[in-house]
């Protein structure tokens, strides 16, 4: 694989993500233009470190799972409750989001990278861990039910990430630049395998073709933000309820409708 071996052999070549990072800047030469840059990626790193005095800007990186934790210390340490819609599916309420963030945090520590090519090389038994570890930390009964939609979150969540590694794989051109780059929550030996997987695998390669062609011909847009189909219900009809249940106090208290303003 180009570039790679010999990477491999350049003895103390400083890689991002470990203590030796170098804050050497790739060349301009190396990395694609703006437009073919993963959307995380586009921030104007030199601006932000002329805002800093001339000091790199240090971010908190990848923060899964925070809100969660907070509120189950705040909570004793017991398990969170989280609601899943009837009709679709999703979690809804008000810890649908710390749900999902949770499950990317379990997902990520279970799921491996080296090795996979689609969901389905995924054997069952770490299926099993993501859900023992989710019913450890929520309110969930073992279900079949259970298994079924906790697993759905995490394969979609799963894909997510792989497809924002292969887009930092095109922001760069030549493979020393992506391993020079290595994502903050990837080990080196991971990376490398997910970079010579993006290179040179004929199906994933197919595959990615198809659905960039098919986003081109895309005419909506998903324009409600990052909230769910199911919370944007839920929250509707939370909405429809609370507007019904205010007529009717109103309507039988006709006084109270001085005291709304």
């Amino acid at each position: 694989m180009e570039s790679i071996t010999a990477y491999k052999n350049q003895r103390g070549q400083p890689r991002s993500g470990t203590p030796e990072q170098s804050n050497t800047p790739v060349s301009a030469n190396d990395m694609c233009s703006l437009a073919e840059w993963p959307s995380h990626a586009r921030r104007n790193h030199a601006l932000l470190q002329d805002e800093a005095g001339g000091q790199k800007k240090k971010g908190r990186g990848v923060l899964k799972g925070f809100k969660a934790s907070k509120k189950r210390f705040a909570n004793g340490s017991a398990k969170l409750n989280i609601t899943f819609s009837e009709k679709l599916g999703g979690t809804v309420g008000m810890n649908y989001r710390s749900f999902k963030d949770d499950v990317v945090v379990v997902m990520k520590r279970k799921l491996p990278l080296i090795g996979v090519r689609t969901w389905s090389d995924i054997h069952p038994t770490i299926h099993r861990l993501i859900i023992a570890d989710m019913i450890d930390r929520w309110d969930l009964e073992d279900t079949p039910e259970t298994e079924e939609k906790v697993l759905k979150i995490a394969k979609e969540r799963y894909r997510g990430w792989r497809s924002t590694l292969s887009s930092t794989y095109k922001a760069y051109k030549t493979d020393a630049a992506r391993l020079a780059n290595l994502p903050e929550d990837l080990q080196p030996e991971e990376w490398e395998w997910m970079i010579e997987y993006f290179g040179t695998d004929s199906k994933f390669q197919d595959r990615s073709q198809e659905n960039a062609d098919n986003r081109k011909k895309q005419k909506t847009k998903h324009i409600i933000g990052s909230k769910s189909y199911s919370q944007v219900s839920f929250e509707k009809k939370l909405g429809n309820w609370r507007r019904a249940r205010l007529y009717c106090s109103v309507g039988t208290h006709p006084h109270e409708r001085w005291n709304m303003v």
